[in-house]
């Protein structure tokens, strides 16, 4: 079966943290485990803020996500990266 590869445009990548998504997943797949380093929360970060939410320090390793309808969360920072993964799949 062919396929014509020139009829799908490929997804823009608009982040550093969308190019980073696959060596994360591919680190916590090897570690068994959700492991995040402070350039994961940082690219995070940057991603979530381009895509209209805020990001609040909370202390204690928490940060806050200010949603663009003015909910807020307190989160992990792990839970923070796996909420701008989510966020990053439902936009393709």
């Amino acid at each position: 079966m062919e396929e014509d590869l020139t009829a799908k445009h490929p997804h823009a990548v608009r982040t550093r943290f969308e190019l980073a998504v696959g060596r994360m997943m591919d680190a916590w797949l090897t570690a068994g485990r959700v492991e995040v380093s402070a350039d994961d929360v940082k690219l995070a970060r940057e991603f979530l803020e381009l895509s209209g939410w805020r990001v609040e320090e909370a202390g204690h390793a928490h940060l806050r996500l200010v949603h663009r309808d003015g909910r807020s969360e307190e989160v992990t920072r792990e839970a923070a990266v796996l909420t701008a993964l989510r966020r990053c799949a439902t936009r393709r």
